[in-house]
């Protein structure tokens, strides 16, 4: 099956839901004629990313109007867009709505949160607590934002739930720039992603925004990265971008009977040694849970 995605490289406004839904519907069209069947925009495309105390403000649940009009437009376009959560329990997550047939079928809630040097996302959400890939009508998908790619118990978990294809939605801003280069963490962000592509047999969609917050600045550069680790497509740097690609489920038949790391992965032992390193931890913090360090995003 063949499959063609996009990859909505886009500038945000801070807080302003409207405006951003609006937006969206002006990408969704560019993209259908394109001929898009799958759109992704980046983290927190509906709200903006550095919202701190907005985040009660702008959060819409799974139902909400905005998120149903939106499906709605996209027609027989699926569409995954970015936005703050609100539970039944009135707790806000950082998440991904997939939509699809008029309607949002998934979400995923974002675990690893970034709350180091300019982020400090756990002060304002909460972490989701689950790792499961979507089934879609392009066959089972895997949904990661950002710090949650860092994470190679998060991309293996949603390739042995079944997912061929992961897509990481991010705000990455600029780190390490030197003047006339491509930001460090940029290149940093492409290596991780091709190893894991190349490791698993999988394509990985990555759609980062642009534009700029309160100093932060965003580098774009969203890319398709193939099941051999190749850059299929890339963006613009730190420009708006639509970037477009086919995706082909065969290659990811052929790389994974070349290569079987998935197919050979012992879950029963990795169940069980994890249990014990996690009862180590916890005695180790003195019973309040895991110690944890995070990467760089």
């Amino acid at each position: 099956m063949d499959l063609r995605i996009g990859l909505a490289q886009c500038d945000l406004r801070l807080g302003d839901v409207t405006a951003n839904a609006e937006e969206h519907r002006k990408w969704i069209e560019r993209a259908r004629k394109e001929g898009v069947d799958l759109l992704v925009f980046p983290e927190l495309s509906l709200t903006g990313y550095l919202l701190q105390d907005m985040v009660g403000d702008v959060a819409l649940r799974a139902d909400d109007p905005v998120l149903g009009k939106l499906a709605a437009d996209a027609g027989e376009m699926s569409v995954i867009a970015g936005g703050i959560e609100e539970s039944e329990e009135h707790a806000q997550y950082i998440a991904s709505f997939y939509m699809e047939e008029g309607a949002v079928r998934h979400v995923h809630r974002k675990v690893y949160l970034a709350s180091y040097g300019v982020f400090d996302e756990a002060r304002f959400v909460g972490a989701g607590g689950s790792i499961a890939a979507a089934d879609t009508r392009f066959g089972r998908l895997g949904l990661s934002i950002c710090e949650d790619a860092w994470h190679p118990s998060m991309i293996t978990t949603l390739l042995l739930d079944g997912a061929q294809l992961v897509v990481v939605q991010t705000a990455s801003p600029v780190r390490d720039l030197r003047e006339g280069e491509i930001p460090q963490n940029a290149l940093t962000w492409v290596d991780t992603l091709r190893t894991y592509a190349r490791l698993y047999g999988c394509y990985i969609a990555f759609c980062n925004r642009v534009g700029a917050e309160d100093g932060l600045v965003f580098w774009g550069r969203s890319v398709l990265i193939g099941p051999d680790g190749e850059e299929i497509a890339v963006g613009a740097l730190y420009d708006e971008d639509l970037v477009v690609a086919k995706i082909d489920f065969e290659r990811v038949r052929q790389a994974r009977l070349s290569n079987p790391v998935l197919r050979d992965e012992k879950l029963d032992l990795t169940r069980r040694e994890w249990s014990r390193i996690a009862e180590r931890r916890s005695r180790a913090a003195g019973g309040d849970g895991e110690m944890e360090g995070e990467q760089g995003s």
